[in-house]
C-alpha cells in the first residue's frame, strides 16, 4: 500500500514502498527472483529546494548562528517589482484555499507524530545532493519520445504480448501487454526496462490517440488520468522539455473512452491560466462535470514543506482537478469555438443547467473558476458526491527528485471507483499495475536506471522512505 497515514483531511504516501511491493519476485536472467524498487537517493530529499548559492549562504548563516527563518523575510522585503496580473491571480486563489492545505498539512503531520514517519536532521544539510544527482544522470533521455512518429497512414494496429527478458525493436503506436501477474524484465532498443504485472501501453504522440481510442475501447475506462506537459516560459526557453499546446487537449477523446460515471483527474501546474483552462473550457468541452480539487504537498524527510508555503511564486503544493464524465457526446473541435454572443449566452445557461442539484442536499459556494459562467456552484456533500468522493482533500509525501514523476493515486482512488475498475493514464511517463497508459515516454521511469536491487532479507521496511 502506498498510504501510510490517513484521517479525514488526507493521506500520508511512500511512493518507494508502493513500488518495492510492485516489483517483488522478478525473473532475472540467470532464473532467480529478485526484487526491486527505486532508488533509495531518489528520496532523499533532507532540505528544502533552493539554488546552490542560497544554500551556501544559508550554510553560512547557520555557522553564525543566526536566525535563518528572519535572514530569509529580511531577502523577501527587497523585492522591487509589482506583482503582475498572473501572480495576483494566483496570490488570490491561493489566499483562497491555504487555510485548507495549511489545516491538512498540520493535521497529517500531527497524526503521524506516534508513528514517527518523520525525522530530525539536525543541521546535516546537504542541498539534496544524491538526489539531484540521480536525477540530472539517470534514465533514457530523450530516447523514446524520438522514437515516436505521427503519419496516420504508417500505424500499426499490431497487439505485442510481452515476455519476461524479452527483446524489443520498437514498441512504438502498438498496444503493448504484459499478461503475466508478476512484474517483467525486458530490453527495448539498447536498454533494459521493469514492466508492472497486469499492465499495457501505447507508445504513440497524442495526435494519434483519437485513432487508437477504439482499440483502446470505446467507453472502457472507469478512471481516466491526465498529466499534460503545460506550457511554461521558463521551460520554452530552456528547452528543458516537451510541451503541448493548450488547444491539443480538445483533441483527446475523454467522452469516447469513459464508462458512464467516469472520474476524470487532470494535474495541473499552480499556474491560474492551466487551472482555469481545465474548468472553464476544457471540463465542458468533454461534457466533465467540476467535483473538487485535491493537493498534493511536497514535504521533505523531515517534514517541512519542499518550498515556503506562503511563497508569492513556486509551492510546495501541486493541484489535481477532478470531475465526473456526463458521458454524452463530445464536440467537434471546429464546433467549441464561440463566434457571436448568443452562442456564448446559450452555453453559459447549458453549463449552469448542468450544475443544478437539490438545495436541501447540497451546499453553495462561490467559484472564482467558473467566473463569467455562474456566480455560484452547487456542490454535493461528500456522500452523495460522486460515490463519495471527497472534497478539498490533500496528499502528502516526500517527493521523487525526477521531473515529472507523481505520486501513485491507485491506493487513493480504490474506494471511489468499481471493485476492478479499467483505469487509463494518458500523458503517462510510467506504468502502473492492472493501468492502461498513453504517452510518448510512456515508460520512461520504468528504466533500470530508476532501480536498485533488493533480495528477500533486505525488504525495503515499510515508512522507508520518511522515516
Amino acid at each position: 500500500m502506498a498510504v501510510i497515514y490517513q484521517n479525514m483531511y488526507g493521506w500520508i504516501l511512500d511512493h518507494r514502498q508502493m513500488i518495492a511491493e510492485a516489483f517483488k519476485d522478478v525473473n532475472s536472467e540467470d532464473g532467480t527472483m529478485t526484487d526491486f524498487s527505486y532508488k533509495r537517493d531518489m528520496f532523499e530529499i533532507n532540505s528544502q529546494f533552493i539554488m546552490d548559492s542560497q544554500f551556501e549562504s544559508k550554510i553560512r548563516v547557520q555557522e553564525r548562528d543566526e536566525d535563518i527563518f528572519a535572514n530569509r523575510k529580511k531577502r523577501k522585503r527587497k523585492r522591487k517589482s509589482d506583482l503582475n496580473k498572473g501572480e495576483i491571480k494566483a496570490k488570490t486563489y491561493h489566499d483562497k484555499i491555504i487555510e485548507v492545505i495549511l489545516r491538512a498539512y498540520k493535521s497529517l503531520l500531527d497524526g503521524s507524530k506516534d508513528i514517527k514517519l518523520f525525522r530530525d536532521l539536525g543541521k546535516s544539510l546537504d542541498n539534496n545532493v544524491s538526489a539531484r544527482k540521480i536525477a540530472t544522470n539517470s534514465g533514457p533521455g530523450d530516447k523514446l519520445r524520438e522514437l515516436c512518429y505521427t503519419d496516420i497512414n504508417d500505424l500499426d494496429i499490431k497487439t505485442v504480448t510481452l515476455k519476461p527478458q524479452g527483446v524489443y525493436d520498437n514498441l512504438c503506436n502498438k498496444l503493448v501487454k504484459n499478461c503475466s501477474n508478476s512484474p517483467i524484465k525486458v530490453k527495448i532498443k539498447d536498454d533494459f526496462y521493469l514492466l508492472p504485472a497486469e499492465c499495457s501501453f501505447i507508445m504513440g504522440d497524442t495526435v494519434n490517440l483519437n485513432y487508437f481510442s477504439t482499440i483502446l475501447g470505446r467507453n472502457e475506462f472507469d478512471f481516466i488520468l491526465l498529466d499534460p506537459p503545460w506550457e511554461n516560459k521558463s521551460v520554452k526557453r530552456k528547452k528543458q522539455y516537451w510541451t503541448l499546446d493548450n488547444e491539443e487537449l480538445f483533441k483527446i477523446p475523454v467522452p469516447e473512452l469513459s464508462s458512464p460515471g467516469c472520474v476524470i483527474g487532470v494535474w495541473v501546474t499552480n499556474k491560474m491560466k492551466h487551472k482555469d483552462f481545465v474548468i472553464q473550457e476544457l471540463f465542458p468541452f468533454w461534457n466533465v462535470d467540476f467535483i473538487t480539487t485535491w493537493y498534493w504537498i511536497k514535504v521533505t524527510k523531515t517534514g517541512s514543506t519542499v518550498l515556503d508555503i506562503m511563497s508569492e511564486h513556486k509551492k510546495p503544493y501541486e493541484i489535481l482537478i477532478l470531475g465526473k464524465c456526463k458521458h454524452t457526446e463530445m464536440k467537434d473541435v471546429s464546433d467549441e469555438k464561440i463566434d457571436s454572443n448568443t452562442e456564448e449566452e446559450h452555453t453559459k445557461n447549458d453549463i449552469c443547467k448542468n450544475m443544478k442539484c437539490k438545495e436541501n442536499l447540497s451546499e453553495k459556494i462561490s467559484s472564482k473558476s467558473l467566473d463569467g459562467i455562474c456566480n455560484e456552484r452547487t456542490i454535493l456533500p461528500a456522500s452523495l458526491n460522486n460515490d463519495n468522493l471527497p472534497l478539498d482533500m490533500t496528499m502528502m509525501s516526500v517527493p521523487s527528485s525526477i521531473h515529472s514523476m507523481k505520486i501513485p493515486l491507485q491506493d487513493i482512488m480504490k474506494p471511489y471507483l468499481p471493485e476492478t475498475p479499467n483505469c487509463l493514464e494518458i500523458f503517462a511517463r510510467n506504468l502502473t499495475p492492472g493501468w492502461c497508459c498513453y504517452g510518448n515516454e510512456v515508460f520512461k521511469h520504468q528504466h533500470m536506471d530508476y532501480f536498485e536491487v533488493f533480495t528477500k532479507d533486505t525488504r525495503i521496511p515499510l515508512y522507508s522512505d520518511v522515516k
